[in-house]
């Protein structure tokens, strides 16, 4: 049959219901569906995503939809910040907590192979996670694990390194106002640091063997010529557990220690500050890494799982996050 003839048909019966013209007709429409755009389709899944994430302050990742993952002990949780820096590709490392205000310390990179980068401190405010500012690091900083404040001064910890900083001056002129610098024994790392009273504590991450804390008195840090600050400068050590990431002091004068690697759970553990043996732990979520204490006794921490670096980890917490110790429910 000719194109004409075969036209001509179809026209002549156009007024007949066809039963394959219905088919055919529904055909089409899931053809249409099938070929709408990406975008088109995927926005249903994208809203529900986004209604899973709760209100959060901060600038959220937009590399990564997910919702935030469940994590143990939520309901010691209490405010949440997104990280700062996520979709620059920043990594939080280091934490402390200075006054009215946290500091994030944090590389870039979204390589997991790579695990050094630009690195910036950043100022959040603790009320609403506001960013209020930072600066960047020397280039010799590029894994800040660790921060500890005391009084003005800004410690900054990298593996063989020690940086001081003059904090107001720095977050004034948005550069590293150096105060001084330090090479260390790396058998103290130092991966985090802890300030208490009048030593600077010292911590090295360890996978396996044995781990040690050990605080170096603040008059002697930067004393004694240019050589590396070492074990034998320390005034005390402490038995540390293996994979720590970060210490602070709480308002009593406890040590608390947090525990991760890569994207299995967490921990944080309560530790004598006299002995170093451990009083408590409790589960906490994957990827944490510093801690600081405010000065109200909570405790706040940042975890690098769902960085860009890290978006492969099925643990997705992003946050900067406070935790109420007194609801914290310990291991069994």
């Amino acid at each position: 049959m000719g194109a004409e003839q075969a036209m001509a048909g179809l026209l002549d019966r156009k007024s007949l219901p066809d039963r394959r013209s219905f088919v055919s007709g529904a055909a089409a429409g899931l053809l249409c569906a099938s070929l709408a755009p990406a975008q088109d389709r995927l926005a249903p899944a994208q809203d529900r995503l986004a209604q899973d994430r709760p209100a959060i302050a901060g600038e959220p990742p937009r590399y990564d939809q997910r919702p935030l993952s469940l994590i143990p002990n939520a309901q010691a949780i209490g405010r949440r910040y997104w990280a700062p820096g996520l979709n620059e590709g920043y990594v939080p490392q280091g934490l402390t907590v200075t006054g009215a205000e946290i500091l994030v310390a944090a590389y870039r990179s979204v390589d997991p192979r790579q695990d050094n980068g630009l690195a910036r401190v950043f100022r959040l405010a603790p009320g609403d996670g506001r960013l209020a500012g930072g600066f960047d690091l020397p280039e010799a900083y590029g894994h800040p694990g660790g921060l500890a404040a005391r009084g003005t001064t800004l410690f900054v910890a990298n593996s063989g390194r020690l940086l001081a900083l003059d904090l107001p001056t720095s977050l004034r002129s948005g550069s590293p106002a150096i105060i001084g610098e330090r090479r260390v024994d790396k058998a103290m790392g130092p991966s985090f640091l802890a300030c208490d009273g009048d030593a600077l504590w010292f911590g090295p991450f360890r996978r396996q063997g044995e781990a040690t804390l050990y605080a170096i008195p603040l008059a002697r840090i930067f004393e004694g010529g240019s050589d590396p600050l070492g074990p034998a400068d320390a005034g005390r050590r402490l038995p540390l557990p293996l994979l720590a990431q970060g210490a602070s002091f709480d308002r009593s004068g406890g040590l608390w220690i947090s525990e991760s690697a890569g994207n299995r759970q967490g921990a944080l553990h309560r530790l004598d500050p006299r002995s170093g043996a451990v009083l408590a732990s409790y589960a906490a979520p994957g990827g944490i890494e510093d801690l600081g204490c405010a000065t109200d006794g909570r405790l706040w921490a940042v975890s690098e799982a769902g960085s860009q670096r890290w978006s492969r980890w099925e643990t997705f917490y992003p946050l900067v996050f406070e935790i109420d110790p007194g609801r914290l429910i310990a291991r069994g």
